[in-house]
């Protein structure tokens, strides 16, 4: 009996490892490809006033999606510039990630995808803010809207991670197991 007890607690341990692996890989391809992102656009395009995206300096990508320079010292969208407490927020949520990444174990490869790219995304901005003193945006789509790439790991990995606890709340409120 208290083999059994030890050999599922190295498989429990074994999965926890390989979902670390999995989420410190995803935040840190967001981490760096943000990073790295944000420096070509630093380097290479003048600052823009979101008001006017159409027209500042930008380089065409692929369709409607087109890079510009926007600084963001505020919150998602540019939204309350300026106030201090944006980097008191980034950091809880940065601390918040592993405690309900817990949860996410049992989604397998998708619940530490989402935590990754929740963790790197929250990590690229909060880094920009302190070092900083805001985020650089650089992707739009369309008039005004400009995002980066922390900004999107972000929304992906809080999208992802809000379907599979709100799957794994409705299979054990239901008594149905989803494979």
């Amino acid at each position: 009996m208290l083999a059994a007890g030890a050999v599922r607690a190295a498989r429990i341990e074994l999965r926890w490892t390989k979902f670390g692996l999995v989420a410190a890989a995803a935040a840190s391809l967001v981490l760096v490809s943000d990073e790295l992102l944000k420096a070509f656009v630093r380097a290479n395009l003048a600052v823009c006033d979101v008001e006017r995206v159409s027209a500042c300096a930008r380089l065409d990508l692929a369709g409607p999606l087109r890079l510009v320079r926007a600084e963001n010292a505020g919150s998602a969208l540019g939204f309350a510039q300026g106030l201090g407490v944006w980097v008191l927020l980034a950091a809880l949520g940065v601390l918040l990630i592993p405690l309900y990444a817990g949860r996410l174990r049992t989604a397998g490869v998708l619940g530490a995808l989402a935590a990754g790219l929740q963790a790197g995304g929250a990590l690229g901005n909060l880094l920009d803010r302190l070092v900083l003193g805001g985020a650089t945006d650089m992707l739009t789509f369309g008039p005004a809207l400009v995002w980066n790439l922390a900004d999107v790991g972000l929304a992906l990995g809080t999208l992802l991670a809000t379907a599979l606890l709100a799957r794994a709340l409705y299979s054990s409120e239901s008594g149905t197991q989803l494979d």
